[in-house]
């Protein structure tokens, strides 16, 4: 009677929102009807009290975590089916870990509180509610292709760069095409019409480097050096997809540079001293995946 009660109850708390007017249409309907199965593929729908989450939680049990793949379980195959977004799959996994995990620390002597219940019950109904309506409330709009926009301004710096003298008509060329890759990699991480932060953080540090590159400034305002270089080398290299061995030597090299430059910067380094940085640099931009 329990279980029932509790399905009833995370149910009807799962579509609250919705106007009464609207709760017997066929949307609705089919929408409650998807939450039941949910909830009925992961705890059961038995009539023994020990099988619902509040009666499991009273005995010191951990039901959470012993159904965690049966919960992930579920998202994978929405992501299969188009319901969900492979975003929205990562991350409701990742919330579903962290409610694991406080049940975890909760249940650690044996017995959860009526506050410790209350809210385990409220943030997994929370990701049910998700998993039934198939995204979460904060979504927004979606992301946009920012490197894409800004093509034209870039094109514009590379070429009064050629105009002046800074770059190489070569150089210029070969920035623009690293530019357009770097719009390629954008498009792949708007995919599903999210960029996460990690995404985000690998395309700021290819966009500095290209600016590095350009020679003028970084972001319109911070003149580039070969210090800003380097620090846009250390935040690309944990995404730059290198191997552990390739990653490590990588950084031994960034290391090397970081004394060459501050040794340079305390002296009047010769024009071939600045091309061997030059060359050394490009090599390590290369190799930490922000020249695409």
């Amino acid at each position: 009677m329990k279980n029932t009660l509790l399905i009833a109850a995370a149910s009807a708390a799962l579509v609250g929102s919705v106007p009464a007017a609207a709760q017997n249409t066929p949307a609705s309907t089919a929408a409650r009807d998807r939450i039941g199965q949910i909830l009925g593929t992961i705890f059961g729908t038995g009539a023994t009290a020990d099988a619902s989450l509040e009666a499991q939680w009273r005995l010191g049990r951990k039901p959470l975590a012993a159904q965690r793949t049966q919960f992930e379980t579920r998202v994978d195959a929405d992501i299969r089916s188009g319901v969900l977004t492979a975003a929205t799959g990562a991350r409701l996994k990742s919330d579903y870990a962290a409610v694991v995990e406080l049940e975890t620390r909760y249940g650690a002597d044996g017995q959860f509180t009526t506050a410790e219940r209350t809210e385990l019950s409220d943030r997994y109904g929370a990701l049910t509610q998700v998993l039934s309506e198939g995204a979460y409330a904060d979504a927004g709009t979606a992301a946009r292709a920012q490197v894409n926009e800004g093509r034209t301004e870039f094109s514009r710096r590379v070429d009064a760069a050629v105009s002046a003298r800074k770059l190489t008509r070569v150089a210029g060329t070969r920035l623009k095409a690293d530019y357009d890759a770097l719009v390629t990699v954008e498009t792949g991480y708007l995919r599903d019409g999210v960029i996460s932060a990690t995404e985000q953080n690998d395309l700021d540090a290819r966009l500095d480097a290209l600016d590095a590159r350009i020679g003028d400034t970084s972001y319109g305002s911070t003149p580039v050096t070969a210090r800003s270089r380097l620090d846009a080398i250390a935040r690309a290299a944990p995404s730059s997809g290198l191997s552990s061995a390739a990653r490590a030597q990588l950084l031994v090299e960034h290391g090397d540079l970081l004394r060459l430059e501050a040794a340079y910067a305390r002296t009047s380094p010769s024009a071939e001293d600045r091309a061997y940085l030059e060359q050394r640099l490009t090599n390590l931009e290369t190799r930490a995946r922000v020249l695409r």
